[in-house]
């Protein structure tokens, strides 16, 4: 969301594109409700669990599918391992700031760099509906490589898994994040937009790649 304040307002020349995993458009009910949750869960947690807050939050970070394989301890574990510093009042101040965020949909269309959009099919704090905010306004295109050609072009990426993708699809996500620095899409590029041949996916780990 502050990318895409930031690239909007700035309007910047020099960038090359955008890269979104679960990016937030807007503050819609849903995300509102968790986060009014989470901060009266944080008031009434002592300062010495501080370990609450995180297990109450990470309800909304991981899919059942996720955590049908992997049991929830075995998750926080891994989402822990690196030490956050952060007190009761930070984490109380962060939702008041997410939910003072600016509705930053007026703005995607005035991006006139690319904006590949990529979002968890089962997040259920950011929810998947999100990604089609992405689109309206902009040209929709089907792959990477087309959206990459320039300009105000969104592509959306689905990935199975929920919020935090990062630790789901940790493989797949890194995948996607190095061919797309790496110019991979770029040297792939798929025949022109009217071609039938368009329907080929560029990137093999993705698991499905849609506009709306």
């Amino acid at each position: 969301a502050i990318a895409t304040y930031y690239s909007a307002v700035q309007r910047l020349t020099t960038l090359k594109g955008l890269v979104l995993v679960n990016g937030l458009s807007h503050v819609d009910s849903h995300y509102a409700s968790v986060f009014h949750d989470c901060r009266n869960v944080f008031e009434c947690s002592p300062e010495s669990r501080p370990d609450l807050p995180i297990y109450f939050y990470a309800r909304f970070l991981f899919s059942p599918g996720y955590l049908s394989k992997t049991s929830s301890s075995l998750a926080l574990n891994i989402y822990t391992a690196v030490h956050n510093p952060i007190t009761l009042r930070g984490r109380k101040r962060l939702c008041q700031g997410v939910l003072n965020h600016v509705d930053t949909r007026p703005l995607l269309k005035d991006i006139a760099s690319p904006i590949i959009s990529v979002h968890g099919e089962n997040a259920t704090l950011v929810r998947a509906f999100h990604a089609s905010e992405y689109i309206k306004g902009r040209t929709s295109c089907p792959t990477i490589a087309q959206a990459l050609k320039g300009g105000n072009r969104t592509a959306v990426v689905l990935m199975k898994g929920g919020h935090e993708l990062f630790q789901e699809r940790k493989e797949r996500v890194a995948l996607l994040l190095e061919q797309i620095v790496t110019g991979y899409h770029d040297k792939n590029r798929l025949p022109p937009e009217n071609s039938t041949e368009n329907s080929i996916v560029a990137l093999a780990a993705v698991t499905q790649i849609v506009s709306e």
